[in-house]
């Protein structure tokens, strides 16, 4: 925690500024800190089903949710796909509801619940208006547990393969949905914006090499050299007081 003080200490004093310092804070595995934040939590998970890979993911034990579920005291799913919902409780998962991030405010499934976390991985890229979508979460928050926190992770901007290699070779790698990627910088401006403050921070992998030696080396390695070029950010939040 002093380390984060330290980085929120220094963003105030330098955000006015052209140029940052990134924060140096090495590489995690996004899956690594959502297990140790979301321990024994009532937890809200935004994008539950990832459709359209949901039937592949629910099958090959591989879906995120499936994972919440083994760490979580008590876990909800939210997603815009019917379908993936539709998947997903077929498949014995309950308390998932279809919803749109846009409206959370105004769910009536969602309006007598209460939560500690609240869970959005790679959402906000695909939506038009991600602003009106932090909104959106800012007022359930404040209208079901003040003290509730979120964790996004978003696509860094400075992602080694799309910012290096693919330009090599001349070409764009971006998912067909994706409408924005996100730096340090722009993503906390914009929570900042909309009512946010950071918590904490880090640049982070996506999938589970933190369970393997050879992963742990490779992310201990990379933490150091190449931190700022990883696949993800992740922030931790709370609403401004």
């Amino acid at each position: 925690m002093k380390k984060m003080q330290e980085i929120n200490e220094y963003w105030e004093r330098h955000k006015g500024d052209p140029s940052i310092l990134l924060p140096a804070r090495g590489i995690q595995s996004r899956i690594a800190l959502f297990e140790k934040n979301l321990d024994k939590k009532r937890v809200l998970h935004f994008g539950c089903s990832d459709w359209p890979y949901t039937k592949e993911k629910v099958f090959e034990k591989n879906l995120l949710h499936q994972d919440l579920e083994k760490v979580a005291s008590e876990l909800y799913g939210v997603d815009l796909s019917e379908e993936g919902i539709r998947i997903m409780k077929e498949q014995g998962i309950r308390n998932l509801f279809t919803g749109d991030i846009y409206t959370l405010a105004e769910d009536k499934n969602l309006a007598d619940k209460k939560f500690d976390v609240i869970l959005a991985t790679e959402i906000l890229e695909h939506l038009v208006n991600p602003g009106m979508a932090l909104d959106s979460v800012k007022r359930y928050i404040l209208k079901t547990n003040p003290e509730c926190r979120i964790i996004f992770t978003v696509p860094n901007c400075q992602n080694f393969w799309h910012s290096f290699i693919s330009g090599l070779r001349k070409k764009e790698t971006v998912h067909y949905d994706h409408k924005f990627y996100f730096s340090y910088r722009t993503f906390r401006t914009l929570l900042e914006e909309i009512g946010f403050e950071t918590e904490d921070f880090y640049f982070v992998t996506y999938g589970r090499g933190h369970r393997t030696m050879k992963g742990k080396i490779m992310i201990k390695l990379f933490s150091w050299l190449f931190q700022c070029l990883s696949p993800y950010l992740y922030f931790k939040c709370r609403v401004k007081k």
